[in-house]
This record gives structure tokens, C-alpha cells and sequence, in this order.
């Protein structure tokens, strides 16, 4: 009886041991996902702020060229779709 106890107590102490790492090994994953997720939404807000750039100078460069021969002068301001993806991730 005493040997089947015993075995019980040692069960009991690897499954403890099991999950306190299980337990540790989640806490650092969780830690990791976290600082990849940061990293993958600025490397994102990077792209989109670059694009929004580039979307800006080329509208500015399409309203030059199809500028009135007039002289009326054009404006550049950003679109309003570039407004708002440097509003959305500010």
C-alpha cells in the first residue's frame, strides 16, 4: 500500500513541476507574441505613413502638371484619403 502511495506523491510532484513550467514557459510567450505584435504594427504604421507620403507627392506632382495655363495656382494639401491614414495612426 505504502509503495502505490508513493508513487502517487511522486505522480503528484512531476505533474506540480510540469505545470509551473508550463505555467513560466507561457508567461514568457506571452511576453514575446507581445513584443512581435508591437514591432509587426509599427513595421505596418511605417509602410502606410510612407505610402501616404508617396501618394502625396505624387498628387502634388499630377495637379503641377494638369495645372490651368491660366496661372491659377493649385493647392497642396494632402487628399483627404491621406489625411486620414495620418490621422488613424497617430
Amino acid at each position: 500500500m505504502t509503495d502505490s502511495s508513493t508513487e502517487k506523491i511522486k505522480l503528484m510532484s512531476m505533474l506540480g513541476e510540469i505545470h509551473d513550467q508550463l505555467t513560466e514557459l507561457e508567461s514568457v510567450l506571452e511576453v514575446s507574441f507581445s513584443d512581435h505584435r508591437k514591432s509587426l504594427n509599427q513595421n505596418s504604421q511605417e509602410k502606410l505613413s510612407d505610402t501616404a507620403n508617396k501618394l502625396f507627392i505624387l498628387e502634388n506632382k499630377f495637379a503641377l502638371l494638369t495645372a490651368d495655363t491660366a496661372g491659377e495656382k493649385t493647392a497642396q494639401t494632402m487628399s483627404h484619403k491621406v489625411r486620414n491614414l495620418k490621422w488613424a495612426f497617430k
